[in-house]
């Protein structure tokens, strides 16, 4: 099957941001969290303009939270959120370190894209990557703060660090007594993300169950958030869900 010349009419390319380990770019409506791990975008005021034009979406919060208390977790001000559901209407390439997101572009000379699969009934990515050297079907969330794993041979080894502090309208407010650097390798690059172990008992979020419980049910590993993509430039095509990245 050829690859589409072109996945959306309109190229836009946006100003990209790391601020308090969480990724932004600044829309007419505001401070707007990029996450790739929200299945619905919100934003204050119901509406949220992205590649020029203006969508309704959630409003006043998401998942039940409110923008005032996500920028109070965030410990920066949020005015909206670009999740999956406009976030996987057209390409993405993400070049953090240049500080720039273009959308609706086609995948730049010497990148090769690779299949990804995706969280049930969502659109949100799943990556197969090798962490820590064991395979590992990670969930890329760059609405998170911190990486996460579910079985502890994942962090065999390494270094113990201090743990974090952590918020999730899904989970909670989430107390992680301890962290690692853990090795993981994507597409044949070697990264780094800073992890914690997910909790086994519920944080007062909306999931009825515990992190771990909610992840193993999925199959899934790990979560990775932002962090590692300041070292990486990364494609990402949702309509055909493949990714490619390029050091």
């Amino acid at each position: 099957m050829p690859r589409k010349t072109r996945i959306s009419s309109m190229v836009c390319t946006y100003k990209l941001y790391l601020l308090n380990r969480h990724l932004f770019v600044d829309l007419p409506e505001g401070r707007t969290l990029i996450d790739t791990g929200a299945p619905f975008s919100s934003s204050v005021t119901g509406r949220l303009t992205w590649q020029n034009q203006n969508h309704g979406v959630n409003q006043g919060g998401y998942m039940g939270f409110t923008f005032d208390k996500l920028s109070a977790e965030i410990g920066a001000q949020v005015d909206a959120l670009l999740g999956m559901d406009l976030l996987a209407q057209t390409t993405l390439f993400f070049d953090v370190a240049n500080r720039q997101l273009t959308a609706g572009d086609d995948i730049p000379e010497g990148f090769t894209a690779a299949p990804y699969s995706l969280v049930p009934t969502s659109d949100i990515p799943m990556l197969a990557i090798t962490l820590n050297g064991r395979k590992a079907l990670a969930l890329w969330d760059t609405g998170a703060q911190y990486g996460y794993f579910v079985d502890h041979h994942f962090c065999e080894g390494l270094q113990t660090l201090p743990g974090f502090k952590d918020f999730s309208p899904m989970f909670g407010s989430l107390e992680i007594t301890k962290s690692y650097h853990i090795p993981f390798t994507l597409h044949g690059m070697n990264l780094v993300e800073q992890c914690g172990p997910t909790p086994s008992q519920t944080c007062g979020g909306l999931s009825p169950v515990p992190m771990r419980t909610f992840l193993s049910l999925l199959n899934i590993d790990a979560i990775i958030g932002p962090s590692w993509m300041t070292h990486v430039k990364i494609w990402l095509n949702p309509i055909e869900h493949t990714i490619a990245l390029s050091a």
